[in-house]
């Protein structure tokens, strides 16, 4: 007999006045107790010493989605348990557990499943019902949906995990970066001295392979959201559209590639080369993952976010956005694989055809955009990512300053404060190899003493941020005290994303990324001088051997 049915039972016959009214109060009372756990908003089930289940009120069965007749006398396990959680964890001996240890499952919190095959968590309260003889006969449970709350806690865990990777991983490319610096500078010397083709033909070997570790780095400081140096407009329908164009030529042919821009304000402060890689690591994963062909969607729409709201672990703010949607018809991914997706060198490709960075950088370039990132897929099913950006707002520039004049006809005179002694030694070599007086320094203090007498003879100051006592943004202070017309320069293996605004506002006239070679920090002050900022500065060939 069911268990929903004893209290239903014919009261017994011939029964006296009194023991009726007893009978019938028990009765009432019994009812009462039922309907209260009926209708009550807690999951309430009640099964055997064996996990059968006896008992499953309407809420439970509302909540997993199995009728009354459906689930009583069928196993817990197979039915809203699964026998493995996501996690790994084997839930086929619980039943035994909860029964054989009641204290140490007094409380347990595990993965559960609905009949729709969908995962949620449950806090469970457990009471184990007891014969005469003290047996364990079976066990009472009260369950409390907690998969919100589990979730957020989740996303909060892996925000902390990442920021913690993140550091680490900024702090390891900042020296590796200052490590670059100097071999490739010592290899532009070398291409410089030598005038053995051979030679030069290997420095430039080395020149390329430097560049490349570059390259790798600079993806690690994109990730710690530590390798940007100032946003600009720009288009992101001219952005898919090169992308698009990129993609179109060089993968599968039997991938359509789809665009779908509808966006009618499209424009957003960021850095161009960083979203086109970002959407190009978007649309190569998406390659990867259609080895058979299939169709790969960019599309583009306005969302308006009218209150502040969380996307994974992303925080946008109010306001309008541009949203990015990446998709494809692929294999898909398992949920444990998409929640570590853009942790940094984690890849489920074969060895040598990705070091995992790319979605890492993806993550990292979105933070510094003060956007968001979320991937929905399903194994079989393909993979969309949906990329929120804030609008861009017409920005005004920033004034000119105006800047003595070295003379063009000679080298200019720089001063090099960096703590790292390969950087300071090929920094004069070189710049002196290409007609500049260098000074150089390893501590600001001395840094300080030197341009206090002698600022008058200095052209340009270049500055290394991360320093040891005092950074170079507070160097830059204490000199521009000094001498108000300052020209200065920052160098960095990596930069601080919410300080770079304030030091460009204090008067320092650009940042260099490290490593960078003489052509391009020749490039820089050229620009430099074009845009009035650096007035009179002249490029000047290599001195003659």
């Amino acid at each position: 007999m069911k268990e929903k049915d004893q209290g239903n039972l014919a009261p017994p016959l011939n029964l006296s006045g009194e023991t009726r009214v007893i009978y019938d109060a028990l009765r009432k009372s019994e009812e009462r107790y039922r309907e209260l756990v009926e209708h009550a908003n807690s999951i309430i089930l009640r099964w055997d010493r064996h996990g059968f289940i006896t008992f499953f009120n309407e809420y439970a069965q509302q909540f997993f989605g199995y009728s009354e007749a459906e689930i009583l006398g069928r196993h817990v396990i197979g039915t809203i348990v699964p026998e493995n959680e996501s996690t790994g964890r084997d839930l086929r001996p619980l039943m035994d557990e909860i029964c054989r240890d009641p204290e140490a499952h007094r409380y347990n919190v595990n993965e559960n499943i609905t009949r729709a095959g969908k995962r949620v968590w449950i806090a469970w309260t457990n009471k184990v019902l007891k014969d005469d003889a003290g047996h364990p006969v079976g066990v009472l449970s009260i369950g409390t949906d907690i998969t919100k709350q589990r979730r957020l806690e989740e996303e909060l865990r892996q925000a902390q995990k990442m920021q913690a990777i993140g550091e680490l991983a900024g702090g390891i490319a900042h020296d590796f970066n200052n490590m670059i610096h100097g071999i490739s500078g010592y290899a532009e010397v070398i291409r410089e001295l030598s005038d053995h083709p051979r030679v030069g033909e290997y420095a430039t070997h080395i020149l390329t392979t430097a560049q490349h570790a570059a390259e790798l780095t600079q993806q690690l400081l994109t990730f710690a959201r530590k390798g940007k140096y100032q946003l600009r407009q720009c288009n992101t329908h001219d952005i898919i559209r090169d992308v698009c164009a990129m993609l179109s030529r060089t993968i599968d042919r039997r991938i359509i590639v789809e665009q779908n821009l509808q966006a009618s304000r499209p424009h957003v402060l960021g850095d161009a080369a960083q979203l086109k890689s970002a959407l190009l690591n978007l649309g190569i994963n998406a390659k990867d993952a259609m080895p058979d062909g299939g169709t790969l969607r960019f599309s583009t729409r306005n969302v308006a976010i009218e209150a502040p709201v969380t996307i994974s672990e992303f925080e946008l703010q109010c306001g309008q956005h541009l949203l990015i949607t990446i998709s494809d018809d692929g294999t898909g991914m398992p949920e444990t694989v998409r929640q570590r997706i853009f942790e940094p060198f984690f890849t489920t490709k074969d060895s040598g055809r990705g070091a995992g960075l790319g979605l890492a950088a993806v993550y990292g370039m979105t933070h510094m955009h003060q956007g968001a990132i979320r991937c929905h897929s399903r194994e079989g099913q393909g993979s969309s990512f949906d990329l929120f950006l804030p609008i861009s707002k017409d920005c005004a520039k920033r004034e000119q300053q105006n800047r003595r004049s070295p003379d063009p006809r000679s080298g200019i005179h720089i001063m090099v404060v960096d703590d790292e002694p390969m950087v300071r030694n090929y920094s004069k070599t070189l710049f002196e190899m290409h007609g500049h007086k260098v000074v150089t320094f390893e501590s600001a203090e001395a840094a300080i003493d030197f341009y206090r007498t002698d600022h008058a003879s200095i052209d340009l100051v270049l500055l290394d941020m991360i320093m040891p006592k005092m950074d170079g943004q507070q160097l830059f202070s204490l000199l521009k005290e000094i001498n108000p017309e300052i020209n200065a320069i920052l160098s960095t293996g990596y930069s601080v994303e919410s300080k770079i605004e304030s030091i460009l506002r204090e008067g320092i006239i650009e940042c260099i990324r490290k490593p960078f070679t003489y052509e391009q920090l020749d490039s820089l002050l050229r620009r430099l001088a074009a845009e009035g900022r650096l007035p009179g500065y002249q490029a000047l060939e290599p001195l003659e051997n």
